[in-house]
């Protein structure tokens, strides 16, 4: 049932219009200011009380704010003239008396049509608002996950190949230096054909968290490349910069001791590295700085794994 204010100063009028209402609606009455934190669907006023409580209105038509709050003024015809702006700014819709019943209903009612339209439309809105909220976490999610290996859990090769690119571009403009490691865990396959292919999976991600672990800076990039490799993007990092993570990471898998009975040149897993950087060239593709620093990884393999070697990368 929609509830209605009224507000009328004339105490015989204010009880004809609450019998002619209250079979129909809920009524408030004018009891104190309190009223005004109530909720109501139409305010039923005349001028005396319009001038009484002209500041809460202008407060309670702001706080509805976007929804339709009407306001119904009565003023007696001979008045009509006399209307004033302030009266216009604050009201909705202006009947006349003496009030003839059907008209009192039908201004009444078009009114709470109105506002039970607007009511739905703001429904709408909140409802299409938080579908939007929960498509963009959505998309989110899948953005991250599109960016995410899926047995590690640390970035893929796309991620790695759109990093690279970006920051190749970046560097390149700056002229400022970029380096690269590509990891490779020594004798993998020995390992998963040892110890089988479930050990294999937890070899992959202990190792790839121990060098999430040991990149710390926000701008590096720790990234699974494909099968038992990893590649680690370090921007402006020198030469010194891209030795000291290495060496880093090799102290890390040494304490990691994962056991690798199998392998060539350890008791325990091992990792060999290439490094290669230096100032991206605009007239070149970040794919030189990858072949170099598999150059390296391939010499490290060569004179014995477990090492890295570090390239320059071509000017």
């Amino acid at each position: 049932m929609n509830c209605i204010l009224l507000l009328v100063a004339h105490k015989e009028n204010c009880n004809l219009l609450v019998k002619l209402l209250e079979k129909h609606y809920q009524v408030l009455l004018d009891e104190n200011e309190q009223i005004w934190h109530q909720d109501f669907d139409l305010c039923l006023l005349d001028g005396v009380m319009l001038k009484k409580h002209y500041p809460s209105i202008q407060i309670k038509n702001k706080a509805s704010e976007p929804i339709f709050l009407p306001f119904l003024f009565i003023t007696p015809r001979e008045y009509a003239g006399r209307l004033t702006a302030q009266v216009w700014q604050s009201v909705d819709e202006v009947i006349f008396s003496p009030i003839e019943k059907p008209e009192l209903f039908l201004r009444i009612e078009a009114l709470l049509r109105v506002r039970r339209m607007s009511l739905q439309l703001k429904k709408q809105i909140n409802e299409e608002h938080l579908l939007q909220q929960e498509l963009e976490a959505k998309n989110k999610q899948l953005l991250i996950l599109a960016t995410l290996d899926g047995l590690t859990q640390i970035p893929n090769r796309r991620c790695f190949d759109e990093t690279l690119n970006q920051e190749w571009l970046r560097l390149c403009r700056e002229q400022k230096s970029l380096f690269l490691i590509l990891c490779d865990i020594d004798c993998f396959k020995n390992y998963n054909d040892t110890f089988g292919h479930l050990a294999g999976d937890e070899c992959l991600i202990k190792v790839a968290q121990t060098l999430y672990e040991v990149v710390r800076r926000p701008a590096d990039l720790v990234a699974r490349y494909g099968g038992e490799e990893f590649a680690i993007i370090l921007p402006n990092t020198s030469a010194e910069g891209a030795i000291y993570i290495a060496e880093r990471i090799q102290e890390a898998i040494q304490e990691l001791a994962i056991p690798h009975s199998a392998s060539l040149v350890s008791s325990s897993v091992t990792l060999s590295m290439g490094i290669a950087g230096g100032i991206p060239c605009c007239e070149e593709s970040p794919l030189s700085l990858i072949d170099i620093s598999d150059q390296a990884l391939y010499q490290a393999k060569m004179e014995g794994k477990n090492r890295f070697i570090l390239k320059p990368l071509k000017s």
